[in-house]
């Protein structure tokens, strides 16, 4: 009503039309072209009631709208709205003409970047951007002529401004058909009268009747029933003066009736008309820096995420120290309990860190360890011993210090070995180690000489390591030089002789350097035999001419003299006949060598007799040389091939043919076959690798395939098909990368999950399905993904720094238009800090960086071996991982979230795998029995589930809940499934594997009975590389060290199945079973274990071969004699000298590459053969390449290879 009824007949000059009734076909839309005209009559004050104009607080006469857009809670509250009203119903508004304001021209409100801008310009741009017709054009539509000369548009304004016309036909080509609507509508403005001209009047007009005539409910309708004709009466009389007066405070003659006009006649006149002139400047145009304040946290937070990994990094450095050091502590604790009078010798012991000094350029810290015994000895920081000093033959003990009081050091001379260099803090930590020292000689009655020097002078004359293993190999050189390099009966030249020579030539070998030099332990009594024997003048040094006759002996002379040798070191007391006890204790110390205790005293005693008996000497109690060369006889050939094996010879000066002819391993006839050419052997390495890692190189390309399909899919789609979507307008090709990269390890993530579903994988064994899955890689298939994902996340998190700095750039208002997703509370801009703290996508994102460098990092091999609860730990966020995954994309920052997509289904597997685990893991089983096994070995044999099933070769997560109930960890089991028992054996090795043997250390119970047994939880069974086993006709398993724990389980099934009448599912008609292993010491429980397997073995299906790896080489003198002697027990007891079984003792390593062609050739009429390894991965790699290189032959039967990796 007063828009259409006072204000437009003031602005027009003439009255508005009348109402004719509601019009439903009218659009009441506003136009485009509507009311631009306004901007005209923007003013450039404030009265009160009093009439009087008052200056604003800064003196001016007025407020000028340019500097006050935003100041309206500043302004109100000072002057009152009353004020402001009354004030503009007094001033004169600007007259409307085709000129604006210039508060609105150049000086409107901006944005932040560029605080001015132009209202005509922005009508004119807005015009355009949203297709407004040209000039004419619009004329025509409100039938009005179109103007066809620049004179038409305003003459009267042509008169008075021509050049106006002229730059405006300039600047649009002099074509009127191009003028903007705009501009041509404020030309035409009726100058003289102030009022609109043709154009906008027209529109403005219209647009005020059509918004009238199309309301349904306008005031004047009277066919809605809502007024009555009264009432419709009363609303027109209502004018604006009305409202103000009744709605405010202003007096009713205070200002005039109709406040759109202004006569001389009405109540407080404006005294001038304001100008620019006297106003309050505007602010200039100023730029801003939408990042400004953000300059700091985007570099912190760029520091966070660098410093995250490294922090992460150096904290598992610090839980492998942490952990080094407990083992330091347990180990030490463990030599103290086992050292006798410890409490005598305590006080003794020096716990200070000093440096070795081993030569000019090189020092270590080692802790110095005075006694047990007449010793002295270095340890390291992980607690091994480095160097252990024994003057048990010296009355005194000679040390030379420094008179140096900075770092002093003290030289101890070694009767036997080179010296000793330690270089200490202070004066102070020397003379306490020297009286430590005295006083532990003191109670073994020995002396201390104390000799004062200088440092350069103690230094150059010390007999370091370096000096002393330069001597010695200079010392073996030139033995070997005179043997092999000269004629016999020639001498060395004498100019040839030089000072070195005539040095080496005093240089002596102690017992301990000879011992090293072949291999052996000092204390062996094969050493202290050999020793003698080489020592003639019994000095207890072996000088350099007794080491020469020595190697001459064993290069080139003959077996008769070698004979001698062993004769001699047999006849201990040189009374030239040796003794049943004397040959008995010389046997003995070479069964000490294998290191294993299975032949007892009386069976060493049998193998003697049974030596005699051979040779018709059963009645003689002694032999003399003859007589040993009699018994001898028939190893004749294998004592031609002696030789002596030191280090530092640089050839081998032994029969190798003969050795390879009589030990070859398994009596292979070693068949030649044709060489194919390079071109062929390529092609069967490729079509052989092919073919064996198949279903890996499928499942691969699957994976990486369907990873690059996710990223690329989501890349192309934010890329081309989404440019004009949400936050991609200012992230560009940013979130193009990270929603790519989000979809590819939302993929990978979820896919761990089921890499990691033991129990799922174990049924699949079961089933054909196992066939077309390399199930045994699953764990290399997992550190494959999860690599991949690590790779995705990094890329993910570089993008988002990128993309969240672009967001920051941005203004609010662009923000409110990007994303609806978040609602800003106030005008001021986000900072960085706010994208990335202040949203769910931030934070969550920081929080699974942090999670995601924990998990791998602490997944390291050298964490996971070093203190592997820490990482199983670290690998338990997992949990955590998923759940900020599913919260990170919640807030729809970036799209909308696709993370359950991919995580649903695995989740769900998952889930019910771990059900199952739970099922078992929370039931307490009952310890039937524990054992303390030699080695420190713990069986412990447990309650079987009733429902439990497993496979020989299979593996549970065992707890005790003696310790922690949430601390699982995997072992074998060693039972078979036909027992009705569990049972496992535990090496001690780590704090937990000895807290368990401690708890069941029956010595460590005072009252059994007030410490009942604990009980044991545990989870699974899982699949084991080794438990396909039965499935094949032929199987070779291999296992080595530890790794040999599956197939006590295995053999005992083995025998199990082939020995009774009923159907077992064992398919196999003959098995080989390898068992590497330096020494059979450590494994006295597995060859009990194969003692029982032999004992069932009924059917000879089982192989039984043990490589002994212990020796520095395999056909020096003394394997050469534990040769002979195994192979005579062998033949008249049918069983090994060490072991007590049947097994077939080799020394070495196995050719793995002889035995499998061995294995094919013997076993031609099947088509495949189960190879099966457990033990170290260098072993593991060994079968392997074994089978590949015997598979490129292209002949069946083709081997296939399945292997578990144990230590």
């Amino acid at each position: 009503n007063i828009i259409l009824y006072e204000y437009l007949p003031v602005l027009f000059d003439e009255p508005t039309p009348p109402y004719n009734g509601f019009k439903p076909d009218i659009h009441p839309v506003s136009g485009l072209s509507f009311w631009p005209y306004n901007d005209t009559s923007r003013p450039l004050s404030k009265a009160n009631a009093k009439c009087n104009f008052r200056k604003t607080s800064s003196g001016y006469p007025g407020l000028r709208l340019c500097s006050t857009w935003w100041d309206s809670e500043e302004i109100l509250p000072e002057i009152g709205v009353e004020e402001l009203l009354m004030g503009l119903s007094s001033q004169i508004a600007e007259r409307e003409d085709s000129v604006l304001c210039s508060d609105v021209r150049d000086k409107l409100f901006g944005p932040m970047d560029f605080s001015r801008r132009d209202l005509a310009a922005l009508n004119i741009m807005r015009g355009r951007d949203n297709g407004l017709a040209d000039y004419n054009t619009v004329r025509r539509s409100f039938n009005l002529q179109p103007i066809k000369n620049w004179t038409q548009i305003n003459p009267y304004l042509y008169a008075r401004k021509p050049e106006l016309f002229d730059q405006l036909s300039t600047l649009y080509g002099h074509d009127l058909d191009d003028v903007d609507a705009y501009v041509g509508g404020m030309v035409e403005s009726d100058f003289e009268r102030g009022r609109p001209g043709e154009l906008f009047r027209a529109i403005i007009k219209e647009q005020f009747v059509r918004i009238r005539d199309a309301d349904r409910f306008w005031f004047e309708n009277s066919q809605n029933g809502i007024f009555t004709e009264e009432e419709i009466q009363e609303i027109k009389k209502i004018r604006f003066f009305d409202i103000l007066v009744n709605s405010t405070a202003i007096p009713v003659d205070a200002i005039q009736p109709n406040v759109f006009l202004f006569r001389d006649s009405d109540p407080c006149p404006q005294p001038s008309q304001l100008s620019s002139k006297v106003l309050e400047p505007c602010v200039v145009l100023a730029g801003w820096n939408y990042f400004h304040g953000s300059e700091l946290p985007y570099i912190l937070v760029i520091l966070l995420l660098t410093f995250i990994p490294i922090v992460v990094a150096l904290l598992g450095y610090g839980v492998i120290k942490l952990q080094n050091r407990r083992r330091r502590k347990l180990k030490a604790k463990q030599e103290m309990t086992n050292t006798k009078n410890y409490d005598k010798l305590c006080k003794y012991y020096f716990n200070c860190d000093v440096r070795e000094w081993l030569h000019q350029n090189h020092k270590r810290y080692v802790k110095v360890k005075i006694g047990p015994e007449e010793s002295i000895s270095t340890i390291n920081r992980k607690g091994e011993t480095l160097r252990h000093i024994n003057f048990k033959d010296a009355n005194s003990l000679m040390v030379e210090v420094t008179q140096d009081s900075h770092k002093p050091m003290v030289l101890i001379r070694s009767p036997r070995d080179h010296d000793l260099v330690l270089q200490f803090d202070n004066i102070g930590t020397r003379k306490k180690f020297l009286a430590k020292l005295e006083a532990f000689l003191l109670n073994y009655k020995k002396t201390l000489e104390i000799i004062h020097t200088y440092k350069d002078v103690m230094l150059a004359n010390a007999e370091t390591k370096e000096k002393r293993q330069k001597r010695l190999e200079h010392f073996f050189r030139e033995a070997y030089a005179l043997t092999f390099g000269l004629k016999p009966g020639e001498k060395r030249k004498l100019e040839e002789v030089s000072n070195d020579v005539i040095m080496v030539m005093r240089t002596s070998l102690s017992k301990k350097e000879f011992a090293e030099a072949l291999g052996m332990k000092p204390d062996s009594l094969f050493v202290k035999q050999m020793f003698n024997c080489v020592d003639k003048d019994k000095d207890g040094r072996i000088s350099f001419q007794e080491f020469l006759d020595t190697v001459v002996l064993f290069s080139r002379g003959k077996s008769e003299d070698k004979l001698r040798i062993i004769f001699d070191m047999c006849d201990n007391d040189g009374n030239a006949v040796i003794d049943k006890l004397e040959l008995t204790k010389m046997l003995r110390s070479l069964v000490d060598i294998a290191k294993t205790d299975s032949m007892a005293e009386e069976e060493v005693m049998d193998l003697i007799a049974g030596m005699f008996a051979a040779t018709g000497l059963e009645n003689k109690e002694e032999l003399t040389y003859d007589d040993f060369k009699l018994m001898m006889k028939e190893y004749r050939g294998d004592f031609i091939a002696i030789g002596l094996d030191c280090k530092g010879a640089k050839q081998n000066f032994l029969d190798t043919s003969t050795n390879i002819a009589r030990m070859t391993s398994f009596q292979i006839n070693q068949l030649p076959d044709p060489e194919p050419n390079y071109v062929i052997r390529k092609w069967n390495f490729l079509i052989t690798y092919l073919e064996e890692y198949r279903q890996h190189i499928v499942y691969l390309l699957i994976f990486f395939v369907i990873t690059t399909v996710l990223f690329f899919e989501r890349f192309v789609s934010y890329t081309y098909l989404s440019e004009h979507t949400d936050l991609r307008h200012v992230m560009g090709y940013g979130i193009a990368v990270t929603r790519g990269s989000a979809a590819s390890l939302s993929f990978c993530y979820s896919l761990l999950l089921l890499t990691m579903c033991r129990n799922l994988i174990t049924k699949i064994r079961e089933i054909p399905l196992h066939q077309y899955i390399p199930l045994d890689s699953h764990v290399q298939f997992h550190k494959i993904v999860a690599m991949t994902a690590l790779f995705f996340t990094v890329i993910h998190t570089v993008g988002h720094c990128i993309n969240f700095y672009h967001v920051s750039t941005q203004p609010i208002e662009h923000l409110r238009c990007l994303t609806k997703e978040l609602n800003f509370e106030s005008d001021s801009k986000p900072t960085f800090s706010f994208w990335i703290f202040g949203t769910v996508t931030g934070l969550s994102g920081i929080v699974l960086f942090i999670i995601v460098c924990v998990i791998f990092i602490f997944a390291h091999p050298k964490i996971r071996q070093k203190a592997y609860s820490y990482f199983w730990t670290a690998h338990s966020l997992y949990y955590w991982l998923f759940i900020f995954s599913l919260i990170h994309g919640l807030a729809k920052l970036t799209g909308t979230p696709r993370f359950w997509i991919f995580f649903i289904i695995p989740a769900i597997i998952f889930a019910f795998d771990k059900i199952v685990s739970l099922q078992a893991k929370h039931m307490e089983l009952d310890v039937l029995d524990s054992e303390l096994l030699p080695s420190d070995v713990t069986k412990v044999k447990f309650s079987r589930p009733p429902s439990f099933k497993y496979l020989s070769g299979q593996w549970i997560r065992l707890c005790c809940t003696a310790f922690k109930k949430s601390e699982f960890h995997s072992l074998t089991l060693t039972s078979a499934p036909h027992e009705n028992y569990l049972s496992v054996h535990v090496k001690a090795q780590g704090p937990w594997t000895w807290k368990l043997r401690n708890y069941f250390d029956p010595n460590n119970f005072e009252n059994k009975a007030e410490h009942p047994l604990p009980k044991i939880r545990l989870e699974g069974p899982f699949g084991g590389g080794n438990q396909d086993w039965y499935k094949h006709e032929i199987a070779v398993m291999v296992g080595g060290g530890i790794g040999v724990t599956p197939y006590a389980s295995i053999l005992n099934d083995l025998v199990f199945g082939t020995s009774t009448n009923r159907y077992s599912g064992v398919a196999c008609k003959k098995v080989y079973f390898l068992w590497i292993c330096p020494s059979h010491r450590h494994f006295e429980w597995f060859i009990d274990v194969l003692r029982d397997v032999e004992r069932k073995d009924v059917t000879q299906v089982l192989e039984v071969h043990i490589f002994i790896t212990q020796f520095f080489h395999k056909f020096d003198l003394r394997t050469t004699m534990l040769y002979i002697c195994e192979n005579h027990f062998q033949r008249i007891s049918n069983r090994s000298m060490f072991t007590g079984l049947k097994a077939i003792n080799h020394f070495g390593r196995p050719d793995m590459n002889a035995f499998l062609k061995f294995v094919q050739k013997q076993h031609s009429y099947v088509s495949k053969v189960g190879v099966f390894s457990c033990g170290p991965s260098a072993l593991t790699q060994t079968i392997s390449q074994a089978c590949e290189t015997t598979n490129n032959r292209r002949k069946l039967p083709y081997f296939l290879h399945q292997y578990e990796n144990f230590g």
